[in-house]
């Protein structure tokens, strides 16, 4: 069910021109004027009533109703986080996949470059050496 639209009203309203004629058309628009006033007055009449009567026994399940939208819109705002997250985290794997130039620098711990440009394994060893000696220098 939704609501009624300008086109459904202009529809209404011409339909009922037609039917009733421009003399009583007034007349029933200010009838059915009064009937919407009485309808929503018997509403908020019932609505206090009922309140009035179970408003105690209302009260908790309102509570509830008030943390379930708190914790509502905090998972909305959790999930856009999350869904930001995740695009920022696609677009970085679009970024690595292009190809680019191996800019490494190959320094060794103290942040010296071996002899022959390239890092040892295990930083203080010339890179001639096998791992197990070292360097007597």
């Amino acid at each position: 069910m939704g609501s009624v639209g300008f086109g459904e009203i202009a529809f209404i309203a011409i339909v009922a021109l037609l039917v009733f004629g421009p003399d009583r058309l007034p007349e029933l628009a200010r009838k059915a004027g009064e009937l919407m006033t009485k309808a929503r007055e018997a509403t908020r009449s019932f609505t206090d009533a009922f309140d009035g009567e179970f408003g105690e026994a209302t009260g908790p399940i309102r509570s509830l109703k008030a943390d379930f939208e708190a914790t509502k819109d905090e998972l909305r705002t959790a999930a856009g986080t999350v869904m930001d997250l995740n695009l920022d985290v696609k677009m970085g794997d679009q970024a690595s996949s292009k190809p680019s130039e191996d800019k490494t620098d190959s320094r060794d711990l103290n942040g010296e470059r071996d002899e022959d440009g390239a890092k040892d394994e295990a930083g203080d060893q010339e890179p001639d050496q096998p791992s197990g000696e070292k360097s007597s220098a």
